[in-house]
């Protein structure tokens, strides 16, 4: 059950990730550039999906770094 439910969380994490570094690229791209609405938002989906398989990967690595890691087998 607990399993479950840190899967879903883990998605909500991954999806609420996904909108922040995604509105933030879009706002920043529409505000100092002159590309298209279309351009600059298929550019903010981009930088929204790399941006949350970064930040995954660091919160991972730190977990790891700080012995966090659940997926030992210890």
């Amino acid at each position: 059950m607990m399993d479950i439910i840190g899967s879903i969380l883990s998605r909500l994490v991954n999806v609420a990730l996904f909108l922040v570094i995604g509105l933030l690229a879009l706002v920043a791209f529409m505000g100092r550039t002159d590309l298209h609405v279309a351009v600059g938002g298929l550019l903010a989906v981009v930088c929204g999906i790399i941006g949350t398989f970064l930040v995954r990967l660091l919160f991972r690595g730190i977990a790891t770094l700080g012995g966090l890691n659940s997926r030992s087998g210890d």
